[in-house]
């Protein structure tokens, strides 16, 4: 599995979709760029832009603190609730790629 960056792709008659190269996205979202988070299988034949960002866990949970310095990552789903610590942050990046290695 490789963990790659990447933004959605516009679709005919406006909206958005993940694009078909991704088989498991949606995650880790930066407002800032729109980018977000998600993985291919490593070894594929189809076609996989060279612009994409790949990442290693640390550079991913690396990604995730600097995110989560300007919008703070929450231990709970409670807007309201404790932002997490910076190693719940790298827990929960490890925790994440772990499920999916």
């Amino acid at each position: 599995m490789t963990i790659i960056e990447y933004k959605l792709h516009p679709i005919p008659r406006g909206g958005m979709k993940v694009p078909d190269f991704v088989t498991d996205g949606g995650y880790w979202h930066n407002p800032d760029d729109f980018t977000l988070i998600g993985t291919v299988p490593s070894g594929v034949e189809y076609y996989i832009p060279d612009s994409v960002t790949t990442y290693t866990l640390a550079e991913l949970q690396a990604r995730q603190r600097a995110i989560h310095a300007k919008y703070p990552m929450k231990v709970s789903p409670d807007p309201d609730g404790d932002d997490m610590t910076d190693d719940e942050v790298n827990a929960a990046i490890e925790a994440w790629v772990d499920a999916r290695s």
